[in-house]
């Protein structure tokens, strides 16, 4: 039986549990538990427990402090202990799993990711100075990852030597700063043949439930994605990156993350930053945005900044080519 927003569950030591319900739905989340939906627990990890659709769809289960993502189904209280494998289904507004645990889904919210207002963009050749200011601002001191190569990637966008350290800590850093600090090279030069390859060297590098290869270049695609959208009319159409080919590279989870992030989906902080990036908002205003992102994971956080920063480097690189291009237009306007 139900009472409010909880519902009681017969467990099978015959004890009655109370189970919360679900709080907040992302939209790919929702449509997963549609009623008659059904499907198998695919991991369970402290934060994070992955189900698996029959259609081969993914969602989430995880607490009310973890950031929301369309993908993301979440409860208020402590992730039950699920098992791999185990079964699930939905029927009358409830997901049972297994059968022990019942979940209430009728009172959840639905959740949309935060949305760019199109009349407060920025115009583009504003950007890099903007995306400059706003990197350099931010505190490295407890960069993970590939965080650690953000203040490299700024002196490169500026045109200014450097001098990588070769005491990384952990050989997978170690191997991944050159092909990062290529993959930075090649996005000012104009290379997009060189970003790919680089691109596809990084995939599946890194532990963890996604390797901090794959959020880099997720971030990177993110960020490809959002400036296509927030600016229709300019061709970056030459720095598409297909990704398909990396789906035997990683696993199902990680990629497909990676494949949200190319079609502009991210978890909250992530849409907030760049949302406010593209709008012109104060660093100070961001700064919660970036805390929340960094804490996500042991570095994915950072891996994803890193990402998001080299993608934005296409206004850098193209600012003379985006000037150009819109007096063109201008004159045959």
């Amino acid at each position: 039986m139900s009472i409010g927003r909880f519902v009681f569950c017969r467990c099978s030591t015959s004890e009655m549990k109370l189970l919360p319900s679900f709080t907040q739905l992302g939209t790919t989340a929702r449509a997963c538990l549609e009623p008659n939906q059904c499907g198998k627990v695919l991991a369970v990890f402290s934060k994070a427990i992955y189900l698996l659709m029959d259609s081969g769809e993914l969602f989430w289960m995880t607490t009310t402090d973890i950031p929301m993502h369309r993908r993301c189904a979440q409860i208020s209280a402590p992730l039950p202990g699920l098992v791999t494998g185990s079964p699930f289904h939905v029927q009358d507004h409830h997901l049972t799993i297994d059968p022990d645990f019942i979940f209430e889904i009728e009172d959840a919210l639905l959740w949309n990711a935060p949305r760019l207002d199109s009349n407060h963009v920025l115009e583009i050749t504003e950007l890099p100075a903007r995306i400059h200011s706003f990197f350099c601002s931010l505190n490295y001191s407890q960069a993970k990852g590939f965080g650690n190569f953000i203040p490299h990637i700024l002196s490169l966008a500026q045109n200014e030597s450097i001098n990588p350290s070769s005491e990384s800590t952990g050989p997978i850093l170690q191997f991944s700063q050159p092909l990062v600090l290529d993959t930075v090279c090649a996005r000012l030069d104009h290379q997009p043949l060189r970003v790919l390859s680089n691109t596809e060297a990084l995939i599946g590098l890194g532990a963890g439930l996604t390797p901090s290869g794959d959020d880099f270049v997720g971030g990177l695609l993110f960020a490809l994605k959002i400036l296509r959208t927030s600016y229709p009319t300019l061709p970056f159409a030459d720095f598409e990156i297909p990704i398909d080919s990396y789906r035997s590279r990683t696993h199902l989870i990680s990629f497909t993350l990676l494949k949200d992030l190319k079609d502009g989906h991210a978890i909250a902080p992530l849409h907030s930053i760049l949302n406010g990036l593209f709008s012109g908002e104060s660093p100070e205003k961001l700064s919660p945005y970036i805390s929340q992102l960094t804490q996500v994971g042991h570095s994915t956080g950072w891996d994803l900044l890193a990402g998001l920063l080299t993608g934005l480097l296409v206004t850098v690189q193209s600012n003379d080519f985006i000037s150009s291009f819109q007096m063109i237009q201008r004159l045959e306007a």
